[in-house]
C-alpha cells in the first residue's frame, strides 16, 4: 500500500488503547507536516515519529491523506465551536483595539498550535480546493460574529460601512497569521508579539 491509494479505510478508534494510537498518529502527523510539509513526509516518517507499528497505521488509514483528512476533521470541528463560542463584544473589550488584539492572540495561538496542518492545507489546496473552501467557510463564520458586534464599535470606526470594515480588519488578522507563521513576509519583525503589533496596527487601519 501505498502514500498514493485512493480507497478510504480510516477506522475511527472506539477502545480508550486505539483512540491513543489514533493521537499518537495524529501527533505525529501534526510534527512530520510542520516539519517537512506534506509532499516530503513519509508514512514511515509518521510511524517512525509515532512509536507505534505500520500495522497500526494501516489498520485505520490508507494513505497520509486519509490521516490528513482525519486531522482536518478534528481541526475543523474544533475552529468552528471556537468561531462560534467566541466573545468579541465591547462589554468584554472595551475598545476595538483591545478586541482586535485579542483576536490576533487567538489567531496566532490556533496556527501555532497547527502549523503541520496548515502547512499541509495550504499544499495540498493547489491540488483540492475543497481543503481551503472549509478553511475560507471557518472565516465566514467569524465574520458573521464580526457582524453582530460591529454596530458596539460604531463610534471607533470611521468607515462608511462598519460591518464591511470589522471584516475586512479580522480577514487581515486571519490571513498573516496563517501566513508569517507558515515563513511568508520576511520583513515583518521576527520577534511575536512584536509582530502581532504590527498586524493589529494594519487591521486598525481598514477601519479609521
Amino acid at each position: 500500500m501505498t502514500d498514493e491509494t485512493t480507497d478510504r479505510t480510516y477506522r475511527p478508534a472506539r477502545q480508550a488503547r486505539s483512540r491513543q494510537t489514533e493521537e499518537q498518529f495524529l501527533r505525529a502527523a501534526e510534527a512530520t507536516f510542520a516539519e517537512c510539509g506534506f509532499a516530503r513526509s513519509r508514512v514511515a516518517d509518521i510511524i517512525s515519529a509515532s512509536g507505534c507499528s505500520t500495522g497500526s497505521f494501516y489498520h485505520r488509514f490508507a494513505d497520509k491523506r486519509e490521516l490528513f483528512d482525519v486531522m482536518a476533521d478534528r481541526v475543523y470541528a474544533y475552529l468552528e465551536q471556537r468561531s462560534v463560542e467566541i466573545d468579541l463584544s465591547r462589554d468584554r473589550f472595551g475598545s476595538i483595539e483591545k478586541m482586535l488584539s485579542q483576536y490576533a492572540d487567538f489567531a496566532f495561538a490556533i496556527v501555532g498550535q497547527n502549523v503541520g496542518f496548515y502547512r499541509a492545507a495550504y499544499e495540498i489546496s493547489a491540488m483540492d480546493q475543497e481543503v481551503w473552501d472549509r478553511l475560507k467557510t471557518l472565516t465566514l463564520l467569524v465574520g458573521q460574529r464580526v457582524a453582530e458586534v460591529a454596530e458596539q464599535y460604531h463610534d471607533e470606526i470611521a468607515a462608511a460601512d462598519k460591518v464591511a470594515a470589522l471584516q475586512h480588519a479580522v480577514q487581515i488578522i486571519v490571513t498573516l497569521s496563517i501566513h508569517t507563521t507558515l515563513g511568508s513576509g520576511p520583513l515583518f519583525p521576527d520577534d511575536p508579539e512584536e509582530l502581532k503589533k504590527v498586524v493589529v496596527r494594519a487591521a486598525l487601519g481598514v477601519l479609521r
